[in-house]
């Protein structure tokens, strides 16, 4: 339980926090350069500015703790001069894109395939059985690579960009019943989240695909709303579902991509310096926390296993190419969707 202890001891760690937030105004149109839109920018003092970082999830958790890194980082690059002020538990916003948008928050947490509203494309970062392996997925999520240069000239014409992501973990299944097969699977009420692509994969699988906030699944699991859920161990472990959930069941069909989303205008008004900064900070916080939740894996898994769930993987049982099977049938249901963003993902050097 070292590791899980350490995620949460983390932040301990408090911020100076000054200055003022944000507000927002019609986003610069101009180019991009060295991967990152371009700034509006033109004041050559350095303002300092307190920027907010909005997010659904509580103290303690994987995202938050991300956040906090991110934030001392980005303090550390700048002088000071720019400093964010985390709210955990939608305590500012609702989790959605919106807030980001309009100027509440200057930062959020948001899955990109949530987001494709604002690009279709985006679906593609959390396609399943995508990634090749860790250093593909951290390479994809590189600033500097083709797809997100690519994402984020579409994104700022939407007041929001693409800084970086993390994983929390490959996403899995529990449920209340056993679950080896997709026969096992038909007709299971799993939330999923509120996402056509999670959505529609679980219809894959076979199930009763749920949408859901998170905030809403333990409540749902104690009344039997629904029979299960996905999500990867870090989420499961700190939100003890081991307590309400028989099985866990590791598919593994995709990643849990949190991405850190920033404001455009907000970034336009930074110095090149600061937005350099931004960039940097959300790439290495995001590689420390990767790492961060690859040593903590396996103590979750023991976790859950220590407080009574049944492991269903591969060697107990599990029908793994049937269900990687179903997921690559989401490749042709979002072709036009995602375009050529899987093509570009699938060709980053890492």
């Amino acid at each position: 339980m070292k590791k899980i202890l350490a995620l949460g001891l983390a932040l301990s760690l408090t911020l100076g926090l000054a200055g003022c937030s944000s507000g927002s105004s019609t986003p610069s149109s101009s180019g991009s350069t060295s991967g990152a839109p371009a700034s509006s920018a033109a004041a050559e003092e350095e303002k300092s500015y307190t920027l907010k970082f909005s997010d659904q999830n509580a103290e303690g958790t994987p995202v938050i703790t991300w956040a906090q890194k991110f934030a001392e980082l980005l303090n550390e690059k700048t002088d000071g001069t720019l400093t964010v002020e985390i709210y955990p538990n939608a305590s500012l916003a609702a989790y959605d894109m919106e807030p980001l948008q309009s100027g509440i928050c200057d930062f959020t947490q948001y899955v990109p395939s949530s987001a494709s509203d604002l690009d279709s494309r985006l679906g593609a970062f959390d396609a399943p059985y995508l990634y090749e392996n860790e250093a593909h997925r951290q390479a994809t999520f590189d600033y500097r690579s083709e797809p997100m240069k690519t994402i984020n000239e579409s994104l700022k014409d939407s007041n929001a960009i693409l800084l970086g992501s993390f994983c929390s973990g490959y996403r899995q299944v529990t449920c209340n019943f056993e679950i080896k097969t997709l026969d096992d699977m038909k007709g299971a009420k799993i939330r999923v989240v509120p996402s056509d692509l999670y959505l529609q994969l679980f219809q894959a699988f076979g199930a009763a695909a749920t949408p859901m906030n998170f905030s809403e699944v333990s409540t749902a699991l104690i009344t039997n709303v629904i029979d299960g859920q996905e999500n990867p161990l870090s989420v499961i472990c700190t939100n003890s579902l081991y307590e309400i959930q028989k099985y866990l069941v590791m598919t593994n069909h995709m990643p849990t991509n949190h991405g850190l989303w920033m404001n455009y205008n907000t970034y336009s008004k930074l110095s090149e310096r600061q937005q350099q900064a931004c960039w940097d900070a959300a790439y290495e916080a995001s590689i420390w926390m990767d790492g961060q939740i690859a040593e903590a894996e396996e103590e979750y898994k023991q976790t859950c296993i220590d407080n009574g769930m049944t492991v269903i993987d591969e060697e107990s049982g599990l029908d793994i190419a049937a269900f990687q099977a179903a997921g690559m049938t989401m490749y042709d249901a979002f072709a036009e969707d995602w375009g050529d963003m899987v093509d570009l993902i699938k060709s980053v050097q890492h």
